[in-house]
This record gives structure tokens, C-alpha cells and sequence, in this order.
């Protein structure tokens, strides 16, 4: 059996039994080798997805706000070891530079959390909102910057506030002339649809489902979801959308060099130890991971109440997997799949 039918196979199933609903997408060498569509794009409208159906990445943004700041490196308008403070004077913390907020290595707040506690639920934040409240309250660091790795949102909101800082430009407006036109992202956007409407086709809405009565519904009319609300204006950390097919076109922009040079690209693609003797698991907005089994691969996923999303890039094979699923599902046993799994899954097929 072709690799294109197991695959088929492998997710109707999981679309039959509950277990996903979106868009997959595996290429070799740049070329689709299967490209999967499961579910709907408006489970109230009974609209279909599509191969071009907009999703929202959530963390697969990173990556590309990563790009945006080494861009601009490579213009010679920043340098990584430069303090946020240098391009943000109000910024609160003295000693966290660029290269720390790339890396996770900042130590920084959760500004979630921040918001949480600190903020009018009835109003939607923006990034200058999360300086603001970082200044005004001053939240203890998690650990000196450099000391260690962890996972941060509130260092990519600061990437994408200096980017705008250092470029004159919009976050949106950046990403757009310098990373999604070059590379022929047809219908990619920076978008923060509850901040600002808009009316766009083929929108993929993610939708979480109940356990218990298998109700599909928006997070924005359930109890527990408020913040997708009132974070919706917040960028660099997420709100970039996609589809599969923009993606595989960035992962080919990357390969050709159309965006960054080969020692950016080493650079973002390479893993450090912090001074507590830790490597990290990432380099410059990228998750890093190698096996004999699938080589060296690159990668990041993304969660946000609705969508659970990958990009995976296998260096020395040249595969590309993309995930984009619309709809947090769960069955009536409980049972629970993530993007990590499927990725094993698709995996097995590839590499056995």
C-alpha cells in the first residue's frame, strides 16, 4: 500500500472516531506526497475544509518572529546580544537581551498569568498593554537571564514589539513584506479576529468539544475561555495564520536561503547550555531533536483553545509534516490525542 493511502486510512480513522478534524500535509523534497483534509471549517455552517483553509498557528508563529529579528541582524539594525531595554527604554529587567528571548533563556513572567490577575477581562490587551504591566507591577524573574532554559511567550511579544521598534513598521506589516511575500505565503496574516474582524474565506474556526455531550462549540462561549478574549490583540508569541500548503512554501523558502543566510539559519538551527550546564531543546524559534530513526528534525507545534498545530522540518531526509487541527476533541472514554502523537504516527509510516 502506498504511503499516501496508509496515511488516508490512519486519519479517516481518527476522523470517525472523534479523535481530529484538519488539515495534514507530508512532502518529500518540497513535493506533497500526501495532503489529508478532515472536518469542517464551520462545524455551525457545515462548511468544508479545504487544502487552503486558514488556521490559526498559535506557537508555530515563533518560529517566524525568530526570522523577522535575524532578519534584521543580517541588516545590520540589531545585534542579538543587545538588551531589550537598549530598543525598549521602559522595559523593566536591565540584563535580558534579544539572544535570551530567542532562546527561552530569559527568565521573564508569564505575562498570561499577569493578566490574569492584574487586568479588566472586558477589554482586549495588546502588546504594549503586556510592557505596561510588566512595568507597572514588576513581576519577579523566574531565574537570572542566561542562568536556564524555559518556555516563554512573554520574550516572543518582546521580539515582536522591537521588530516594529527597530523596523518602523507594523508587526503585521514586517511580517508580511519580509518573510510571507518572499516567500510565496498566499494567503498568510498576521490576524487578531476578536481585536479586529475581519471577513475572511475559507477561515478555519477552532472549536473545543465537550466530553460529555460531544458539543461542538466556539471557547469564546464557554465558561473558562475568557482569555481568548481579552489576550486577542497580543502578537509575536502567536496569532500568525496559515495553511498547509503556505507552510510547506516557507519550508522551501528556508531551504533555497530566500530568507536568511546559511550561518543565520545554522545559528537559529543550533541548540545551547545555559549556565547551569543545561542544553536547551531549542535554538532561535525552534525545537530541535535528533534520533536514528528520523535524523535531525526541526520543529515547533502550537496550542490555542480550538487548534493544535506543527510544522516539522527532517534536515537530512527532507521531509516536511504539517499538522493543523480545528477542534480539541475528546471521546466519551477520554480518550486524548495530541499533535506530539500524530507526528509519531505519520513517523512510523515514514521511517519504518
Amino acid at each position: 500500500m502506498k504511503l499516501s493511502e496508509e496515511l488516508e486510512q490512519l486519519f479517516m480513522s481518527k476522523f470517525e472516531q472523534g479523535l481530529f478534524s484538519g488539515n495534514i500535509l507530508v512532502a518529500k523534497e518540497g513535493k506533497p506526497i500526501y495532503i489529508g483534509t478532515f472536518g469542517l471549517s464551520n462545524y455551525h455552517s457545515g462548511k468544508k475544509l479545504s487544502e487552503n483553509s486558514l488556521f490559526e498557528l498559535a506557537s508555530v508563529t515563533k518560529p517566524m518572529t525568530a526570522m523577522g529579528i535575524m532578519i534584521l541582524e543580517e541588516q545590520g539594525k540589531l545585534n542579538y546580544d543587545d538588551t531589550i531595554k537598549k530598543w525598549i527604554p521602559s522595559f523593566p529587567y536591565e540584563t535580558i537581551t534579544l539572544r535570551h528571548a530567542l532562546t527561552h533563556t530569559s527568565g521573564l513572567p508569564d505575562y498570561m498569568e499577569l493578566f490574569e490577575s492584574r487586568w479588566d477581562h472586558h477589554c482586549i490587551a495588546t502588546n504594549r498593554d503586556v510592557l505596561r504591566l510588566l512595568t507597572e507591577h514588576r513581576p519577579p524573574l523566574y531565574f537570572d537571564s542566561g542562568e536556564k532554559y524555559q518556555y516563554s511567550n512573554t520574550g516572543y511579544v518582546c521580539l515582536a514589539m522591537i521588530i516594529e521598534k527597530v523596523s518602523d513598521m507594523s508587526y503585521a506589516m514586517f511580517m508580511l513584506q519580509h518573510i510571507f511575500k518572499p516567500s510565496a505565503m498566499q494567503r498568510t496574516r498576521v490576524m487578531n479576529r476578536r481585536y479586529y474582524p475581519e471577513d475572511v474565506e475559507d477561515f478555519a474556526f477552532g472549536y473545543i468539544r465537550d466530553e460529555n455531550s460531544a458539543l461542538i462549540s466556539l471557547p469564546d462561549d464557554l465558561p473558562g475561555y475568557e482569555f481568548v478574549n481579552y489576550l486577542d490583540g497580543i502578537q509575536g508569541d502567536g496569532m500568525i495564520h496559515s495553511t498547509i500548503m503556505d507552510l510547506l512554501s516557507l519550508d522551501r523558502a528556508l531551504k533555497r536561503g530566500d530568507l536568511l543566510c546559511a550561518s543565520s539559519l545554522e545559528l537559529a538551527l543550533s541548540s545551547i547550555v545555559t549556565k547551569d550546564g543545561q542544553k536547551t531543546p531549542c535554538g532561535f524559534g525552534w525545537f530541535i531533536d535528533q534520533s536514528p530513526k528520523t535524523g535531525k528534525k526541526v520543529f515547533h507545534s502550537g496550542g490555542w483553545p480550538g487548534y493544535t498545530t506543527m510544522l516539522c522540518c527532517y534536515i537530512e531526509t527532507d521531509y516536511t509534516i504539517i499538522i493543523l487541527n480545528n477542534v480539541e476533541y475528546h471521546t466519551e472514554d477520554n480518550l486524548h490525542e495530541s499533535v506530539s502523537d500524530w507526528l509519531q504516527q505519520i513517523e512510523t509510516y515514514i521511517f519504518h
